[in-house]
């Protein structure tokens, strides 16, 4: 049984042919939205951020959005190792009742980044010149930015209502923000609609980047008047760019997509709506990473952890059963390990990206 399937887009393929698949050819890392789902890429994680891309000699974009947003900020240090697996340790603290609200999960949020980032550690993700991290949030408009739970969710079901008849009217609701620590956001001009705002991240601003990044409304609080950012009311990065629908262009190399799935949802709106998955040449020069799913049917309840794990599971139902993803995930890593050294049998494993 396979494990991994890796799926690519035309010109990704033909870079990869052409040079091999090395820590070199990689231009950016992507991470999606996703909670707990994460779990299940822990183990290719570790490897590709601690141990293959820790030699790459260029300069590295990472954009994420939600905990795709705090994984790229992890593998952002110069220590992408130690920090993987200090936030795993971090993250395995949380326990039900830190959900009991949205200003409960909000705290527990905070704790597990004062945990794993001291100022220290923020100050060496952003000066790092071998990464530009790019942590994904909106800024709400409107309603959607109300105080009132009531205005708020008027704010919401209109800003889905518009998303149904059409995506860019998504922008008279929210915001695109990015934060991030090069120079530039990542490949400015292919992903500038929705208004977007661009905000040098500065290390004091790095934990509620990361809180706006994932605060899913209702279920974490949100986050107001960043440092550096306009002045307003940020939340989750997904309710745009929940996988991404973003054509990624670079003169040379590839862009890297760990992914809990084989395809991508352009925002947190389309997630039922199989007609909006990405395809064509959004995803040209992507390569996606995903477990197959044969090897999701070996998981425990067969399925890849989630959200509702929180609030569906005891911790001491949810732990074990976390703990045991974790260490099945390593088998993604190793069969990528394995096909990096063997580019015959990567060729044979490259699936074409849906077009």
């Amino acid at each position: 049984m396979k494990a991994l399937r890796l799926v690519a887009g035309k010109e990704a393929r033909k870079r990869i042919e052409d040079q091999g698949l090395t820590p070199d050819v990689v231009r950016m890392v992507v991470g999606a939205s996703g909670g707990p789902k994460w779990l299940i890429l822990r183990g290719l994680d570790q490897f590709i951020f601690g141990d293959w891309l820790a030699g790459a000699e260029g300069p590295i974009d990472m954009v994420g959005s939600s905990i795709g947003a705090w994984r790229m900020t992890l593998a952002s240090h110069p220590d992408a190792a130690g920090m993987f697996n200090t936030f795993e340790e971090a993250y395995f603290g949380y326990r039900k009742e830190d959900g009991a609200s949205p200003e409960a999960v909000s705290k527990a949020s905070y704790r597990i980044l004062d945990q794993i980032m001291g100022p220290d550690v923020c100050e060496a993700i952003v000066s790092n010149k071998r990464r530009n991290l790019n942590i994904v949030a909106v800024r709400c408009l409107g309603a959607t930015a109300s105080q009132s739970r009531f205005f708020e969710g008027a704010g919401i079901l209109g800003a889905a209502a518009a998303n149904a008849i059409s995506r860019p009217l998504l922008g008279n609701f929210f915001q695109r923000a990015v934060f991030h620590s090069g120079p530039d956001v990542a490949c400015s001009s292919v992903w500038a609609d929705f208004d977007r705002i661009d905000v040098p991240l500065e290390p004091g601003a790095v934990h509620d980047a990361l809180m706006a990044s994932g605060s899913i409304p209702f279920v974490v609080d949100a986050v107001r008047d960043i440092m550096g950012a306009p002045k307003g009311v940020y939340r989750d990065g997904g309710v745009i760019d929940y996988h991404f629908e973003v054509p990624w262009h670079y003169d040379r190399g590839i862009v890297l997509y760990p992914h809990f799935y084989g395809h991508l949802v352009p925002g947190w709106f389309d997630k039922s709506r199989q007609s909006r998955r990405v395809k064509g040449d959004v995803l040209d020069q992507q390569l996606i990473l995903a477990p197959t799913d044969e090897f999701v049917a070996t998981l425990p309840n067969a399925r890849i952890p989630d959200r509702k794990n929180f609030t569906e599971m005891e911790d001491t139902e949810r732990l074990p059963y976390w703990e045991q993803v974790v260490e099945m995930s390593y088998r993604l890593a190793e069969e990528f390990g394995e096909l990096c050294q063997n580019h015959d049998a990567l060729m044979n494993r490259l699936e074409a990206a849906p077009e």
